[in-house]
């Protein structure tokens, strides 16, 4: 089972355009769709899993994880820094019409990410969430805590995007809403990468029923993974390990 979308025209756009949505600047425990403080949050028995785009805001994680209440629902999220990658746009449309987030390998940026702490219950039905992406480890990169268990990770988990990142002139293109330093290429918000996905490719409607149509449409949403798909730079990175 996966999230229902809303039903109205605008909150639909909202959703899609909205991406990757408002995070926290400090780390929190996410329980019963409240934002606590870190403090209270219990890591034993927890998987580290690197949340590069929605999965750092406790919207997201409250459309994934609202039917759960109580310790169920208790999810700790700590900020953290990723080395030598950036978090970019992937060469895919979600099915709620954004354009979604992938890493990439970038020597020398430096990028802040979100590890959301999942137990063995939660990570089960993350992986149902995350259609268009392979699980694995990203060991050996650095990544530094801002807060949690520990300082540094020698290893976390993390999501790939198996359609690659979308380019412009010969670029990845870096989310804005994702604090980053020494990015060696642009970066766009949402409303921008979304004009430009239907510069390249739209039908002559409008931007905003072009996106609704996209998210009613499988057929639509299908074509438009493979006209961007085929654009992508793929890239193994390097730390990455399937599990």
């Amino acid at each position: 089972m996966i999230w229902k979308l809303p039903e109205l025209d605008e909150e639909l756009l909202a959703l899609a355009r909205g991406y990757p949505y408002e995070a926290p600047e400090q780390s929190y425990l996410y329980r019963d769709g409240e934002v606590r403080g870190i403090e209270k949050a219990d890591f034993a028995g927890r998987t580290p899993v690197i949340g590069h785009g929605s999965n750092r805001a406790p919207s997201q994680i409250h459309r994934k994880y609202g039917h759960l209440a109580g310790r169920a629902s208790e999810i700790p999220v700590t900020l953290a820094w990723l080395a030598d990658y950036d978090v970019v746009y992937s060469a895919h449309v979600t099915r709620y019409g954004a354009i979604a987030s992938t890493l990439q390998h970038a020597p020398g940026c430096r990028v802040r990410i979100a590890i959301n702490w999942l137990d063995p219950e939660q990570l089960a039905y993350m992986h149902k969430t995350e259609g268009f992406y392979s699980y694995g480890s990203l060991k050996g990169a650095a990544i530094t805590l801002e807060e949690g268990p520990s300082s540094a990770l020698e290893a976390a988990f993390v999501y790939r995007g198996d359609h690659g990142c979308m380019l412009k002139e010969g670029r990845p293109i870096g989310l804005a809403a994702v604090r980053g330093e020494e990015r060696p290429h642009p970066v766009m918000t949402q409303d921008e990468i979304l004009a430009e996905v239907h510069r390249r490719h739209g039908d002559g409607t409008a931007l905003e029923q072009a996106i609704l149509a996209t998210i009613r449409d499988p057929e639509r949403r299908r074509l438009l993974h493979d006209a961007l798909s085929r654009e992508a730079l793929r890239e193994d990175w390097p730390h990455f390990r399937p599990t």
